[in-house]
C-alpha cells in the first residue's frame, strides 16, 4: 500500500445472508467490519488486542 491509499483492499467472504443480518443487529453501534477486524487482531495474537465482546443472551 503507498502512502496515498487511503483504504486497505477489500477482502471478501462468503456468509450466509441470515447469519450476516443476525450478526449486524448484534454488532450494536459497531459495524460488522469493526467486530471482524477486533476478532483478527485477537485470533493472531496481535499486542494488546482483545476479543470482542459478544452480546448478552437474549
Amino acid at each position: 500500500m503507498t502512502a496515498t491509499d487511503k483504504h486497505t483492499p477489500h477482502r471478501p467472504i462468503r456468509v450466509d445472508q441470515d447469519l450476516w443480518d443476525r450478526f449486524g443487529e448484534l454488532a450494536g453501534d459497531r459495524s460488522r467490519a469493526e467486530v471482524v477486524r477486533e476478532f483478527i487482531r485477537w485470533y493472531v495474537r496481535e499486542r494488546g488486542a482483545k476479543l470482542p465482546e459478544r452480546p448478552t443472551a437474549s
